[in-house]
Parts: structure tokens; C-alpha cells; sequence
């Protein structure tokens, strides 16, 4: 019994030291990190950049597609027996658009885009054409001027587009719908930069194609 007591009262000893020891520890550590300097948020902090703002016409080619898109989508739910007009109505009822102002933008985003797909057919044949003038150990022969030309019209068919609902809507009302677009729309567009094509393998096959991308 008494051996018992002895080594109880060493163990209460042990952890009534271990517990000073803890404690100053904990204090040390305090201090140290009271007496570190401290760094300010503009040492930190990298500096703000402002977003470049993308072209209309890379803006307004998503918002026609975009509108051309919901309105399938939406015809889709309806054939599955769904409700179809919350996709159908997004412009409407998130820009605030009057009947009239969505059936001339979704009148102008189908005409546009019809378009742009029958321009997107001229490009693919001019890039089929232009790699077919691939040959085994020659560098790629210069691209087609024609690609130049085409983009500039399928920009030419966006921004005519643009005019057409900036004069259909007026100022005042085309604002507000640009004040949604450059708020909803917008900050989800990325431009992606397309790569000129790879030399020919040294086996005398072409490297498959690559899609694109559309700004």
C-alpha cells in the first residue's frame, strides 16, 4: 500500500511538471510569433489586374449561338414531355426582354448562325485541301489566304447582326440587354489560340487534325 502511494504521488509529480512544461512552451511560441514581423496585404497580395474586355463580335457570336441552342434544347424537353420554356424563355426572362425584343434576337441568332455553319463547312474544305499539300520531310506550306477571308466573314456576319438588334431594340433598351450580357455571359467566354499545324511524321502519315476552336 505504501509503495502504491509513492508511485501515485511521483506520477501526480511527473504531470504537474510536464503540465509547467507544456505551458511554458505554449508561451514561448506565443511570443515568438508576437515578435515576428508581420506582412502588410500589399506585400502579399499580387497586384489587381483588370480583365481585357473580349470583342463584340466574340461576345455576340456565343449570345446568337447560345440563343439558338436553348431554343433546341428546350424543343427537346418538350418531345420527352417536359416543360421546355424555362430554357426557351432564359433571354426573356433573365435580360427582362419584351415578347418583341426575343423573337427579333432569336430571329437574328437563327439567320446568323445558319450562316456561320454554312462558312464553317468553306473553312473545313479549305483545310482538308490544305493538308493534303503535306509532304514527308517538307516544312507546312503557308496557310490559305482564304481562311483569312472567311473569318472576316463569319466576324462580318456577327456584327451585322449586332446592328440589326441595336437598331431593332433603340439605345436605351439594347443597353440593357448588353448590361446582362456583359454580366452573365461574357465572363464565361475563353479565347483559346488554335496552333499552326505539325510537321509531317518522319513515317509519311499526316498527324491527325485537330478541331479548331471558334471564338
Amino acid at each position: 500500500m505504501i509503495t502504491f502511494l509513492r508511485s501515485n504521488r511521483a506520477r501526480r509529480w511527473s504531470l504537474g511538471i510536464s503540465g509547467k512544461a507544456s505551458l511554458a512552451a505554449t508561451i514561448i511560441l506565443l511570443l515568438l510569433l508576437l515578435a515576428a514581423p508581420r506582412r502588410t496585404r500589399s506585400q502579399t497580395a499580387p497586384p489587381a489586374t483588370t480583365p481585357q474586355a473580349l470583342p463584340q463580335r466574340v461576345v455576340y457570336g456565343q449570345v446568337f449561338k447560345y440563343a439558338v441552342l436553348l431554343d433546341v434544347q428546350a424543343s427537346l424537353a418538350d418531345q420527352r414531355g417536359e416543360n421546355g420554356n424555362q430554357l426557351r424563355n432564359y433571354y426573356q426572362t433573365k435580360a427582362g426582354l419584351t415578347a418583341a425584343e426575343t423573337a427579333l434576337l432569336k430571329s437574328t441568332a437563327d439567320s446568323t448562325v445558319t450562316a456561320l455553319h454554312a462558312i464553317d463547312r468553306q473553312i473545313h474544305a479549305v483545310v482538308v485541301g490544305y493538308r493534303a499539300q503535306f509532304r514527308k520531310g517538307a516544312p507546312p506550306p503557308p496557310l490559305p489566304p482564304e481562311l483569312l477571308t472567311l473569318q472576316t466573314q463569319k466576324d462580318n456576319l456577327i456584327l451585322n447582326g449586332l446592328a440589326a438588334i441595336q437598331a431593332g431594340f433603340g439605345a436605351a433598351r439594347f443597353q440593357n440587354l448588353d448590361a446582362f450580357v456583359q454580366k452573365d455571359i461574357a465572363p464565361h467566354i475563353t479565347l483559346s489560340t488554335a496552333k499552326l499545324p505539325a510537321p509531317p511524321a518522319t513515317n509519311g502519315t499526316l498527324p491527325p487534325m485537330q478541331p479548331v476552336p471558334w471564338p
